[in-house]
């Protein structure tokens, strides 16, 4: 079933999703400075490695490889075997390794074509050109006694892999499955961890739910800080986590047409819209502003072209601005540090517009919104519950939105926005709940026994300069993080768990 599954990847799998299970299938079988070298300078070269004293270097093709292709890939062939130029980690004093690494097979012509071109760099004394393809890949992976994903038997992966393919999955699933990546050493972590998050997302792409595979991509951002792997940073998960999300993001991102500002798609795909549009508005647009975010150095065109497009989303699509519970608090964070960085105007309507959302849901249909935790019928039946007689719940006092919508105001420092946002919440008696974080790896668990929940907390009437807002504003949770420039982690760490937020990140991308 396993060898099914990497099989059915190894398919489906686009050319730049492999790159990090490729580096990440090296690093399981003892490769060292893996480095992907992709891009206008590569020179034949898509990814580095070393071992047994010899310099590796890895050209990696999706499909299968016919006459056709491999005439296209000759020259990039020729850079791999004997161009010495390239990225400074690439040691042309060392023994050199070429290797055509293809999820498919050579076809038609293509195995003779690569016999004579072997034999002829044989008569010139050159390095020979070996490959890798899929029944290779799917060996190393899978088929072999030795396999890398043999460690991965013991029935979690199967099962996510089979919830997945049933579309059954939900995001609470997937990070309780993340969480046995939560304990494994750094090195397991970017080899297996890496492999497993792919195959996973490979699957949820497979069923048209890009938005999980992201979280997926996310939960493994998580791994990477639980596991202490950042002290390898050039080695570890986390560079791969955030590469596997933006690329299922950018997936996403290209589904994303202007047709969909204007058309009532969201509003009316299916019987109970009322309740999956603004789900579908609400996590469409925080995964867009996270992979702004992510690349705004990177791909500056890329970031203002998304953040432009979510400023008219929002004007758009008022699902945008309707969190159908405490799940989707965190969503709304960066959704609103994005349109800040293009108009501020446009960041405080927003917020305004889910203060009067969540107002509504307190006052008017007294329940309030269901916890971060509440299954789907429970959220239903909070939104919606109020009037019936049917319906046995208590009002929720407490809401982690309120404290998110106070806190960004306050990040973005627009005082009249605060004293608003604060005087509704009290008049509609709303107790704004955070979970106060241990700035220790218990930070990243869900049942870690340092954090603690503050159910009313002490917000701060005004906002006055220097002045600190709340108590949470004094933890040092997140604080490390962001010194080092890892802010964004913390909004993807957010995101994965659901429940928490980091005020220092907030700040810190707000001042940006």
């Amino acid at each position: 079933m396993l060898s099914d599954a990497v099989a059915a990847y190894l398919e489906a799998v686009s050319e730049r999703a492999f790159d990090e299970p490729l580096m990440a299938l090296l690093r399981a079988r003892g490769f060292t400075s893996v480095r992907l070298v992709h891009g206008a300078r590569e020179f034949g070269k898509d990814v580095i490695a070393r071992r047994d004293g010899e310099q590796w270097g890895f050209q990696s093709k999706v499909g299968d490889i016919g006459q056709p292709e491999w005439r296209a890939l000759t020259g990039q062939l020729d850079e791999l075997r004997l161009v010495n130029l390239g990225h400074g980690e690439f040691n042309t004093k060392l023994p050199r390794r070429a290797i055509l690494a293809t999820t498919g097979r050579l076809v038609g012509n293509a195995p003779e074509l690569y016999g004579d071109y072997n034999e002829r760099a044989k008569e010139k004394d050159e390095p020979e050109l070996e490959l890798w393809d899929r029944d290779i890949l799917l060996g190393q992976l899978a088929g072999d006694p030795e396999s890398v994903l043999r460690g991965s038997m013991d029935g979690q992966l199967m099962s996510i892999l089979g919830a997945a393919e049933a579309r059954s999955v939900t995001m609470q699933e997937l990070e309780v499955f993340s969480r046995r990546w939560m304990a494994w050493e750094p090195d397991r972590l970017a080899g297996l961890g890496v492999i497993e998050a792919a195959l996973v997302c490979e699957k949820l792409r497979g069923v048209d739910r890009l938005d999980l595979a992201c979280h997926v991509a996310l939960c493994l951002v998580r791994a990477a800080w639980a596991s202490g792997a950042l002290s390898l940073p050039d080695d570890t998960a986390a560079p791969s986590a955030r590469s596997l999300f933006e690329a299922y993001a950018r997936a996403l991102w290209e589904k994303c047409g202007d047709e969909m500002l204007e058309h009532p798609l969201l509003n009316h795909i299916e019987f109970g819209g009322w309740v999956t549009y603004p789900v579908r508005c609400v996590r469409l647009a925080e995964i867009l502003g996270l992979l702004a975010l992510l690349v705004k150095e990177s791909d500056p065109k890329l970031w203002e072209e998304i953040s432009r497009w979510l400023v008219t989303l929002c004007e758009k699509q008022p699902g945008v601005a309707h969190p159908i519970s405490d799940q989707y608090a965190v969503s709304l964070i960066p959704t609103v540090l994005v349109l800040a960085s293009i108009t501020r105007e446009a960041a405080e309507t927003h917020l305004r517009r889910c203060t009067i959302w969540l107002c509504d849901r307190y006052e008017r249909y007294a329940l309030g919104l269901a916890r971060e935790d509440a299954t789907p019928e429970e959220e239903i039946e909070y939104m919606i519950g109020g009037p019936f007689e049917s319906v046995h719940l208590e009002r929720r006092s407490d809401s982690l939105v309120a404290p998110v919508l106070l806190d960004l105001a306050a990040a973005l420092g627009s005082k009249d926005l605060y004293s608003d946002i604060y005087n509704d919440v009290i008049a509609v008696r709303i107790f704004p709940q955070v979970l106060r974080l241990a700035d220790s790896p218990d930070q990243y668990s869900r049942i870690g026994n340092g954090n603690r929940i503050d159910p009313n907390v002490d917000f701060a009437e005004s906002l006055a300069d220097g002045e600190v807002v709340a108590p949470h504003h004094k933890d040092k949770a997140g604080e490390s993080q962001v010194a080092s420039g890892h802010a964004w982690d913390l909004l993807a760490i957010g995101s994965a768990l659901r429940d928490r937020y980091y005020v220092r990140s907030l700040a810190s991308l707000a001042d940006e």
